[in-house]
């Protein structure tokens, strides 16, 4: 449509947090929990596993735990695993502190029924004295005092107690030649939860399992420790006769054999027209910057990287460059400048400055441990604090599993993306054709990240139709806390017809395939979009990404292992604009745990005929615990929506005779003034409808809807008469060490909301704007080179 000077301009409208109204908390009562044993009960289960560990403490060399010091595990029933149900007065009379947690599977009971469902096996760190308490604790059934009593109570959400078995920590079988050494990745728990914040083991402990390793045969790489989190990763080389001596030290959590960076796609020669260079080599903002890790850019004959690639490069390895290296990563940094082009094209204007840092090849050691001082150095450029988007078409070759330990990359950059407000950019993986039974399909680290943004591939570029995920990239789901993985799904070459265009320094271009490609397609999707937004903070972008992901035509839900929220655009500069019939309103807040928080959805109170699809996406930054394998994002925040601001609940007081029932009525209707006037309870706030359909459901149920996802994407369709000052009321919860956490941090989060009038009567964003005059459209950027010749099949 042809916007006239008597017509608004129709743009994306921001500051939907000037929408924002305080809230008092609501009192939702609370009803009867079903307990699946009593304490009596558990006691019959647990004791013989309790004396079984007290032989195997007895039996414990002193060289192989921590001085004075035990780590016993306890595994709770699925019934239990929410943070309000976590066994604080069982553990406090032990003077126990839970550092940590691992996935585990137990009987979910009900009156009617028992299911196998995921729960929480809590890691304890408990002296020598609390562990004896613990064990006269479950002993005597409690005792005489009160709190030992209250402390027994809590016996009865436990289904298994005691130390670490080996097939626990060797989770990964680790196999070879009993007389060569094989190379493994170590991680340590902490060493304690102070103030509930896990440290590392002390250098007395690490001392102790430099030891104990060397008198297995093994030997620590004491150049690679490192902490994150509480946890110690290090690289360990070792017999495989060995790995069930050296698994029972008792500090140790995992031992798993040591990944090495994934394999580079390969390239292949193509012919054709060269890319036409930018017009010019400035940027369209000045900042934010872009890094890319990567094999860096290869120069052209003077030296320099030529007038395709007018960026910083910069070499972080001493070691000479390698042609595929090369290759590969000058394809990479391409598609971040300038996303998908093609031979004869004109590529457009560099969103923003980018610099290239060449990781590879890693200095030749003893030993594998690239993806060891890789991250190192990705670590050291990030934490300088210039670089805001990140693009890494690398990473360790591990598949995530249900069951699997958070790795030092996944953690390390989820923490990084927390401290420094930085959004990280992921390949998921080419290993998506491998047979699924085997778990390698699945996305790969550090693709599982929960504050960053993972990309696979597909078929075809939009808008082209018939998109399919691409039969190599890795598939979801992720792990606890990002189970929607990857997030969404970019061209990124087919090898069965269409293979990606690979820029070279000069302008050529060679062919190859995979998620190296798609996601820094995507990168420069987000940096361009961060050019034109006000505010574009990671969850802004993370919640562009899911919320105008192309879903498939068909079997959308069955298919999200396969491509996340769905295949991304090429641009989001088109997105801005809206239709007559339809609007998308940006909110940009934070929020803190003791807040309740209401904001206002732009729906005109003049629309009240016909049907209003309604699209919500919220992504937010979340700080997380590496420890704590089934708590690992420590922030929860929860959406509701109440519809109609005018329709409240009227309840039936539990003292008036006649069943228990309610209504849903106006506030202004005749029948709710009689109910108000004998005596029906008025509820607080309007009638609520949950977006996940979560109420009343149990915990299990809860996680797998996503209560702790960091990006969550709904949509609905309502009649426009049930919609009346629509509002999304935001809640927080947070947890620490599996508890619930007093004192959690600020949580900065975006919302994206869209209104769409099925009914087309082309009055809503136009009334909208007018209703709302607090909101802002985004400014029209101003015009620039933005060749796109590829998406009408010029090249291919």
């Amino acid at each position: 449509m042809t916007e006239t000077q008597s017509q608004p301009e129709r743009r994306l409208l921001t500051r939907g947090e000037s929408l924002r109204v305080p809230l008092d908390p609501v009192n939702t009562g609370g009803g009867t929990k079903f307990e699946p044993q009593t304490a009596l009960e558990a006691r019959a289960l647990l004791m013989p596993r309790v004396e079984e560990s007290r032989l195997a403490v007895a039996r414990m060399p002193g060289d192989a735990r921590a001085p004075g010091q035990l780590y016993v595990e306890a595994e709770l029933l699925p019934n239990y695993i929410s943070a309000s149900d976590f066994p604080g007065a069982l553990l406090t009379a032990a003077g126990a502190v839970s550092v940590g947690s691992r996935v585990a599977t137990g009987e979910y009971r009900t009156q009617a029924k028992t299911q196998q469902r995921a729960t929480r096996r809590l890691i304890l760190s408990v002296s020598d004295e609390g562990f004896e308490r613990l064990v006269t604790l479950v002993s005597n059934a409690g005792g005489e005092a009160r709190s030992d009593r209250a402390a027994f109570e809590e016996i009865r959400k436990l289904s298994d107690f005691g130390l670490a078995d080996v097939e626990q920590v060797v989770a990964q079988p680790i196999v070879g030649d009993d007389d060569e050494p094989i190379l493994c990745e170590a991680v340590l728990h902490p060493g304690s939860a102070a103030n509930g914040e896990v440290q590392p083991v002390s250098d007395e402990v690490l001392q102790r399992w430099i030891t104990w390793v060397a008198m297995q045969g093994g030997e620590v790489n004491q150049d690679y420790i490192r902490a994150v989190g509480g946890l110690t990763f290090c690289a360990v080389h070792l017999l495989p006769r060995a790995v069930s001596a050296i698994a029972s030290f008792n500090p140790l959590r995992t031992l798993r054999p040591m990944p090495a960076i994934r394999p580079r796609p390969p390239v292949s020669l193509r012919s054709g027209s060269r890319l036409v260079p930018p017009a010019s080599p400035a940027t369209t903002a000045p900042s934010p910057k872009v890094a890319v890790f990567d094999g860096g850019v290869a120069t052209i004959g003077n030296g320099t990287t030529g007038p395709y690639f007018p960026i910083v490069a910069a070499d972080l390895t001493p070691e000479p460059a390698q042609r595929p290296e090369l290759q590969h990563g000058t394809g990479v940094t391409g598609a971040v400048l300038y996303g998908l082009i093609g031979p004869g094209e004109t590529a457009p204007q560099i969103p923003l400055p980018t610099e290239s840092f060449r990781v590879l090849p890693a200095p030749p050691t003893s030993e594998d441990l690239n993806g060891y001082w890789v991250l190192d150095r990705i670590k050291e450029v990030v934490e300088t604090g210039d670089h805001k988007i990140v693009n890494l078409s690398l990473g360790p070759q591990v598949a995530v599993e249900d069951t699997s330990e958070p790795t030092r990359w996944t953690s390390e950059l989820d923490h990084l993306a927390w401290e420094y407000d930085v959004l990280f950019v992921v390949a998921a993986g080419n290993d998506g054709d491998l047979p699924r039974e085997t778990g390698l399909h699945r996305v790969q680290v550090p693709a599982d990240m929960v504050n960053g943004l993972s990309i696979g591939a597909c078929t075809l570029p939009e808008p082209e139709v018939k998109w399919a995920r691409a039969e190599y990239s890795s598939m979801g789901p992720g792990r606890a806390g990002s189970r929607i993985q990857p997030l969404g799904v970019q061209f990124g070459g087919c090898t069965s017809s269409r293979l990606f265009p690979v820029l070279k320094e000069d302008g050529d271009f060679l062919e190859a395939s995979g998620t190296s490609f798609s996601a820094p397609v995507h990168t420069h999707a987000m940096a361009d979009l961060t050019t034109v937004l006000p505010r574009a903070t990671p969850s802004v972008l993370r919640a562009f990404s899911a919320h105008f992901a192309e879903r498939p035509k068909t079997r959308a839900r069955q298919l999200r292992d396969e491509v996340g929220y769905g295949r991304l655009p090429l641009s989001f500069l088109d997105v801005l604009d809206c239709g007559p019939d339809e609007l998308h309103v940006l909110y940009i807040d934070d929020i803190n745990r003791d807040e309740l928080a209401g904001y206002v959805l732009p729906m005109p109170d003049a629309q009240t005929q016909g049907r209003v699809e309604l699209k919500v996406t919220l992504a937010y930054s979340s700080p997380i615990e590496p420890s704590q394998a089934t708590e690992y994002t420590q922030a929860s925040l929860e959406l509701l929506l109440r519809p109609h601001a005018l329709r409240h609940r009227y309840s039936r007081p539990k003292d008036m005779p006649g069943k228990p029932e309610h209504h849903d009525l106006l506030i202004t209707s005749q029948e709710a003034g009689e109910l108000k006037a004998s005596g029906w309870r008025e509820s607080q706030e309007p009638v609520a409808r949950t977006l996940s359909a979560n109420s009343g459901r149990p915990e299990h149920e809860l996680r797998e809807a996503g209560k702790w996802e960091t990006v969550r994407h709904f949509r609905m369709t309502m009649d426009a008469a049930q919609l009346h000052r629509p509002r999304l009321d935001m809640s927080y919860v947070a947890r620490r060490t599996g508890g619930l956490d007093s004192a959690p941090p600020t949580v900065p989060f975006a919302i994206l909301v869209s209104l769409t009038d099925l009914a087309s009567s082309g009055t809503l964003f136009d009334q909208a704007a007018a209703q709302f005059a607090a909101l802002r459209a985004v400014p029209r950027a101003a015009s620039r080179l933005r060749v796109r010749s590829s998406r009408h099949g010029n090249w291919g």
